[in-house]
């Protein structure tokens, strides 16, 4: 006999859906007063459902980057500013063959080639210092069993609100395959450049 629905909604974005009262006897009148408590009443309920949304959508995007951080086909790691490891996926332990705990307890210098750290550090300096934002570079890990392992290895600083280094972001391709295909073709020229200065060539 009597209807008086009121709006969910959050913050002027649109209804998520209404919040409904019915007189089923007879005809009701909603005075102003109560219609004012009754708004607070829905408000309530949208506030509770936005709130809900909120936490599930957070649910499921930190479920996608684990999933993406995870599954990755390359080596993907959160490095801090001191180089220490903090977060690694098992293709990056796949990759330099150390165990996720043993890499949470060193840092990248621990396992960079000696020849090569110094060029790494040097970039680090300068993503730090604001000059970059962005590196990418060749280099070798040294494995755990004592073998080298040639990455490409890209990396990116976050940064606080307040601009703030807060940890670096490294992904890491195991580039070996390729650098010893580049390194049988350097050779391979050499012999052809020596053989022919032998035939007077």
């Amino acid at each position: 006999r009597s209807n008086l629905t009121l709006p969910l909604s959050v913050g002027g974005e649109p209804p998520v859906g209404a919040l409904a009262f019915n007189a089923m006897q007879a005809e009701h009148a909603w005075p102003d007063a109560l219609v004012q408590r009754l708004s607070l009443v829905a408000q309530i309920f949208a506030n509770a459902l936005a709130r809900r949304r909120a936490e599930q959508a957070l649910r499921e995007s930190e479920e996608l980057n684990r999933a993406t951080f995870e599954q990755a086909a390359v080596g993907i790691a959160q490095v801090g500013v001191d180089g220490r490891w903090l977060r690694v996926n098992d293709r990056l332990c796949s990759i330099v063959g150390y165990s996720r705990d043993e890499l949470l307890r060193s840092t990248f210098q621990d396992i960079t080639h000696p020849d090569d750290l110094e060029a790494d550090l040097e970039q680090v300096r300068r993503l730090l210092g604001g000059e970059i934002r962005t590196y990418s570079i060749e280099k070798r890990y040294i494995r755990r069993d004592g073998s080298a392992v040639w990455i490409n290895l890209t990396v990116s600083l976050v940064r606080s609100a307040e601009g703030v280094p807060r940890h670096f972001i490294s992904i890491v391709e195991d580039i070996t395959e390729r650098r010893r295909a580049e390194e049988a073709h350097r050779a391979s020229e050499a012999r052809l450049a020596s053989g022919a200065d032998l035939a007077g060539l």
